[in-house]
């Protein structure tokens, strides 16, 4: 049983914890959604697709650039990724002053 700051009862007081966890989850869901992803976590390699999207270029542009050595992708097997580490040095390098 939670007691408020007078010792009275306060029933509202016991909800918070699963209410803030449930809103919490709704918030992650809701941003989950609207980035299109499917889990929060940091992944270190992107795919093409992925790397355009966050660079928002497209997938042909994605390809020039590593063709012209600007980005270097990592293959595994036959799919091309992109280590997020390598797109953020060339976010920094490429800001307009």
């Amino acid at each position: 049983m939670m007691t408020n700051r007078n010792g009275n009862h306060n029933p509202s007081a016991a909800s918070a914890d699963p209410l803030r966890q449930m809103i919490r989850a709704a918030c992650e869901d809701a941003i989950r959604s609207a980035l299109n992803i499917a889990d929060i976590s940091p992944r270190r390699l992107l795919s093409v697709e992925e790397t355009a999207a966050y660079l928002n270029l497209s997938e042909r542009e994605v390809y020039n650039l590593i063709a012209a050595k600007e980005l270097v992708g990592v293959r595994h097997g036959r799919r091309l990724m992109i280590d997020i580490r390598d797109l953020e040095e060339w976010i920094t390098i490429h800001k307009a002053a």
